[in-house]
This record gives structure tokens, C-alpha cells and sequence, in this order.
């Protein structure tokens, strides 16, 4: 795997730039990939105040408990599960672990949920730290600095609910496979190019159900397909639906229609679409 940091190394400003030996060494050696961080619930100050989720009550299909006692597995620390994570903590979520192999650099700092202080670092273990912050229910969150492939395979990683939030193909083919071998449900959201557009799709953990493949059968797991642009807004836009998407994956429909498929445009330019995938015969993943 190429260091992230060669083409920092090799090429400089210009001739007059200072030596290698005045790069950050701490850019260099990233330690230990793993991160792990216990916050503990926030306390009541009078035996009369109400519950921290008691506004959760009354919402359609809603268990509090149920997503308290799921586990929750995010692959991708970007703009997309950074917005995710952070509200899943604070709905209560208690067992979260985040897989990213990147270091945050100076252009996440626009959108995602890093400050200065983090630049450099891998993106798993800092926000986890940042996540454990927003876990006012409290609660355990695992940062693992590797990729998906890499960090299953070295760790041990229970999870009820798997939420791909990248802009890689092979990577969302992983995840697809990964959770149909372990027969849980799984999340994908992406962005568009222009990042004006996006879609989630929610992969039941049956093999009856479609997965991401039946959905978008013209994904290249050879391309890696980034959101060449990126804005906070449709971060936002997208993480909303993701976090609807998991609720009802970790706690049901109850009376609401289900749907798999939700799509938006910040634009308004192109309609906003809400479906049911069907399983696509023949699909080279499930089929």
C-alpha cells in the first residue's frame, strides 16, 4: 500500500523549499490503529426531570431500548458517517465502532467533524473521540485506523447494523458481501460528482431482499468514484436519511410503508425519489 504521504514527501513548493528533515515526523509514524473510548451518561440533576430521550416517545416505529442494545459498525470516518455517528450518539446509540484507513487533512476541515488539532491524524480514532463526546446516553466507541478489509480481518468486530458511508466502489462491494455472509443489514450512502445529489440504499440482512448490486448493478468495483465535490449541506442532507434508514433497520417499521431506496437533489432541479429495490435475477453479487 503506498505511504499517504509520499507525494507530500517528494514534491515541494519549489527548489528553495526546506530539506526532508524539517517534515513533521509525527505525520509519518501514525501508531497504534486502535482507539478506545468510554463516555459515561450524563446525570440527572433532580429526580423529577425528565428522562434524556424522553422526546423520543411518540415517534412512529420508535424503541429506545432496541438501539441501545445494538451494535453499530461504520466504515468510512468522511462527511457522510461523521454527521451520521455524531447523531446516532446522541439518539442514544451506545456501541459504535468506526474503520477508516485515511488521516485527516486540511480539506475535511470544511465539512466533516475534525478540528486543526486533528490534522494528520487517522480519521478512525479521532472521531471516535469526537463521537464519544456527543454520547450524552454514554457509551463505547472503537476507532480502528485500517481499512474495512484489513481491520475485519484483524479484529473481532460484532455489529447488528453496518453503515458504509465512502466513495469506494470495491470497498461497498466488501461491506455488500460482509453483510450478507453475516446476515445483518447494511447502510450505503454516496454523493453525487458535484455533490448535489445523493442516495442511500438500506441492504436487508436477508438473502431473500436485494443488496447493493440488485440496486445499482453498474457500480465498477475497479473505480474508486470520490465525491469530487463536497458540501456540508449535502453531507447533511444524506446523513438524515442514513440515520432514518438505521432506526428502522435496528428497530423496525412498525405501522410506516417500508422503502429501501431514498434519493435527493439540494438543487430541487431533479425530483426526489423514494422506493422499493426489487431483487435484480442474475445480480453478480446476490444472484
Amino acid at each position: 500500500m503506498q505511504d499517504p504521504f509520499e507525494s507530500m514527501i517528494n514534491t515541494t513548493a519549489d527548489e528553495d523549499a526546506g530539506p526532508l528533515d524539517d517534515f513533521p515526523e509525527s505525520l509519518l509514524e501514525l501508531g497504534d490503529p486502535l482507539e478506545l473510548v468510554h463516555a459515561d451518561e450524563v446525570p440527572s440533576t433532580h429526580p423529577l426531570e425528565p428522562g434524556l430521550f424522553a422526546r423520543h416517545d411518540g415517534i412512529p416505529a420508535h424503541d429506545q431500548k432496541l438501539l441501545e442494545g445494538s451494535r453499530i459498525l461504520g466504515v468510512g470516518c468522511g462527511g457522510l458517517n461523521g454527521a451520521v455517528f455524531v447523531r446516532m450518539a446522541r439518539s442514544g446509540s451506545k456501541v459504535m465502532t468506526l474503520l477508516d484507513g485515511d488521516i485527516v487533512d486540511r480539506t475535511n476541515l470544511s465539512r466533516q467533524f475534525f478540528l486543526g488539532d486533528d490534522l494528520g491524524q487517522l480519521k478512525a480514532k479521532r472521531l471516535a473521540q469526537h463521537v464519544a463526546t456527543h454520547a450524552v446516553g454514554g457509551a463505547d466507541v472503537t476507532g480502528i485506523g485500517l481499512p474495512f478489509d484489513e481491520a475485519i480481518e484483524k479484529y473481532t468486530i460484532p455489529a447488528d447494523l453496518i453503515i458504509a458511508g465512502v466513495d469506494n466502489n470495491e470497498c461497498r462491494l466488501q461491506v455488500a458481501r460482509e453483510a450478507r455472509r453475516r446476515g445483518k443489514p447494511a447502510i450505503f450512502s454516496m454523493l453525487s460528482r458535484d455533490g448535489m445529489r445523493g442516495n442511500v440504499f438500506l441492504q436487508s440482512g436477508s438473502p431473500l431482499e436485494p443488496c447493493l448490486w440488485c440496486a445499482l448493478p453498474n457500480l465498477d468495483p475497479d473505480r474508486i468514484m470520490p465525491c469530487a465535490s463536497a458540501i456540508i449541506s449535502s453531507c447533511f442532507m444524506m446523513a438524515g436519511f442514513t440515520i432514518f434508514f438505521a432506526h428502522r433497520a435496528l428497530m423496525g417499521w412498525g405501522d410506516l410503508k417500508p422503502f429501501n431506496w431514498r434519493e435527493a437533489d439540494l438543487t430541487g432541479i431533479a425530483p426526489d425519489r423514494i422506493g422499493m429495490i426489487r431483487k435484480r435475477p442474475g445480480c453478480v453479487v446476490c444472484g
